[in-house]
């Protein structure tokens, strides 16, 4: 098994290209030596959690995906869990959902997650859209014994390993007194009936 150091380093070395930036650019960042962080790509340097934290952070990826992703560290062991995942997701910038809700009474309720495939900001809705519809499918193929659990345990690995590299990162959330929140949904507000607007006029010009 590979050093965990080196691999944490190989990482760092990919996500630093990938953002344009030299060793020395990132060294400055870090307030580091350019051969400190030389150090740090070639799994030199066992790293605190504290320096980790601050490359992540630099280089605008995941604490996760640097230290390395294991979906056997994720445990939903009741529904606070699953709660604080979702919660979780809905601050991410590249993924984004809607909530439908279909309520007549309590015993016909139904709600769903709507992931955009064509969501301009949300830039991995459309790789996700793919990745939920092989779920489907081959969750169908291994309930109907088209395939047995160990294949569809090998495609789960593969498909969790493929999309390690794709980092997430936080949306950039707005804290506004009671006065600017006011003014922001109005100006929401507008935009939205001037929307409205423009449908219905559409509308009524196709009908004639």
């Amino acid at each position: 098994m590979e050093n965990i150091q080196i691999l944490i380093g190989e990482k760092i070395t990919e996500q630093r290209k990938r953002a344009g930036m030299s060793q020395t650019e990132l060294a400055e960042k870090l307030n580091k030596s350019l051969r400190t962080v030389q150090k740090y790509e070639n799994g030199e340097i066992d790293m605190p959690v504290s320096v980790l934290k601050q490359i992540a952070e630099t280089l605008n990826i995941s604490l996760n995906y640097l230290v390395g992703y294991d979906s056997s560290h994720i445990k939903l062991e009741n529904v606070s869990d699953v709660l604080a995942f979702l919660y979780e997701l809905d601050r991410k910038k590249e993924i984004q959902f809607d909530i439908e809700l279909i309520k007549t009474d309590m015993e016909d309720w139904k709600c769903s997650l709507v992931f955009d495939g064509k969501h301009k900001e949300a830039v991995h809705n459309c790789d996700l859209c793919l990745e939920m519809e092989n779920l489907k499918n081959n969750r169908e193929a291994l309930e109907t014994y088209w395939i047995g659990y160990d294949t569809y345990e090998a495609w789960e690995k593969q498909s969790v390993d493929h999309f390690k590299s794709w980092a997430l990162t936080d949306k950039k959330r707005e804290y506004l007194d009671t006065t600017q929140r006011i003014i922001k949904r109005n100006e929401l507000d507008k935009l939205r009936l001037e929307e409205m607007r423009k449908k219905s006029q559409q509308n009524d010009d196709s009908e004639q």
